[in-house]
């Protein structure tokens, strides 16, 4: 088979309910995109680092970062963002990666990747990480079940699966970062939205009611999203501890 290529593409808006601006707002010097577009060059696996705006501020700071930045319509969901941005750039494999995670490690990137380029049956996969019974009350908290092959089941804000009886190692907290077979993505883009996504507030809902697979990778390294500027000196935290890790990137 001819060497597959993947590009990673973070899809980033200047408005935001919670946090206008939120992409370049200032993490340890840096604005936030920055830091984001670094993880991405650090993962070491990405033929090619986009940012999908719809702002030139952020494309600037994006281009300063080393990134390649698009500009991109209106877009109903981050992933919508990604489709419109790598319509005209030769990849096989889309990593759609959340701007808003300064500290992603690039381990992550590098397994989610790995799996989509070494398996082109693989037509969509994402993450997830050991979740907690205190994960199962919290609505900011996404959970997701799987089949026994790795496939999602459901993905929800509730507490699923409900503990009727003990079960350990059934909790799992999806990280939202989402990698597409290139031909997966456009299909994702054209589909309409559906009531499930609408309730819940999550876009992978769409690709389970239509009937496209998802594959659950498990991981163990986490990272901090920043949603309200109160969640910026946890994300600069977490950005210390990963930039001081020996095994870093």
């Amino acid at each position: 088979m001819a060497s597959r290529r993947a590009v990673a593409a973070i899809p980033a808006r200047y408005a935001s309910t919670r946090f206008p601006g939120k992409p370049l707002v200032p993490i340890l010097g840096l604005p936030m995109i920055a830091h984001v577009v670094a993880r991405a060059l650090e993962a070491g696996c990405f033929a090619e680092v986009l940012v999908a705006t719809d702002d030139e501020r952020i494309a600037e700071a994006a281009r300063a970062a080393g990134a390649r930045a698009v500009m991109t319509g209106e877009a109903s969901s981050g992933t919508d963002r990604v489709a419109q941005a790598v319509r005209g750039i030769p990849a096989d494999v889309v990593v759609n990666v959340q701007g808003d995670e300064p500290a992603l490690p690039p381990g992550n990137l590098r397994g989610l990747t790995g799996l989509l380029l070494d398996n082109p049956e693989v037509a969509m996969a994402t993450l997830a990480l050991a979740g907690t019974p205190e994960d199962l009350g919290s609505p900011n908290v996404v959970k997701v079940v799987t089949d026994l092959t790795g496939r999602a089941l459901y993905f929800s804000r509730a507490g699923i699966p409900f503990q009727r009886h003990a079960s350990p190692g059934l909790i799992r907290r999806h990280v939202g970062i989402y990698g597409f077979q290139r031909e997966t993505l456009f299909r994702f883009a054209s589909l309409p939205e559906v009531a499930l996504e609408r309730a819940e507030g999550l876009e992978q809902l769409r690709a389970l009611a239509h009937g496209i697979p998802l594959h659950v990778l498990d991981v163990s390294d986490s990272s901090v999203g920043v949603d309200v500027p109160g969640d910026i000196p946890l994300a600069e935290q977490a950005l210390r501890t990963l930039l001081a890790r020996k095994d870093h990137p």
